[in-house]
């Protein structure tokens, strides 16, 4: 993908509903945990809900805390009501398909301008384990 076009996807601000299910959910799930934390209440029933194992929800609460550890700047989330996603939370649904895809590189180029490269290891990896205990049989 050129930058210039990448450039214009996270301008764009795509729709919810325009991300690949895994991305959305992602996304959403994200909403949530942020909800929870604002309201001082577990986010774990409906991780478990949403991805149907207690360990995927546990490696995605995982995820959100490594966000919160590495990114440089507060991550910026829409509300939960808003069908537009905000540029960091399109920046999440690309990271997301890249870690699915087992592309480091592209996840890399992504994450680059704003992480050292132990921080894009270790939310690689956060992001890698979490795809792992969703997937059917695989942990």
């Amino acid at each position: 993908m050129q930058s210039s076009e990448l450039i214009r996807q996270l301008s764009e601000q795509p729709l919810v509903r325009d991300l690949s299910v895994e991305a959305a959910q992602a996304v959403l799930a994200l909403r949530y945990c942020i909800l929870c934390r604002r309201s001082e209440r577990d986010p774990m029933p409906e991780l478990e809900r949403r991805w149907g194992n207690i360990l995927a929800a546990r490696r995605y609460r995982l995820v959100v805390e490594a966000i919160g550890h590495v990114r440089p700047e507060p991550f910026a989330v829409a509300p939960p009501c808003c069908p537009r996603v905000s540029f960091d939370e399109a920046l999440l649904a690309a990271i997301v398909g890249a870690a699915s895809r087992g592309d480091r590189v592209h996840f890399d180029w992504l994450t680059a301008e704003m992480l050292g490269g132990d921080a894009r290891e270790m939310l690689f990896v956060a992001l890698e384990n979490f795809i792992r205990a969703r997937a059917p049989g695989r942990v």
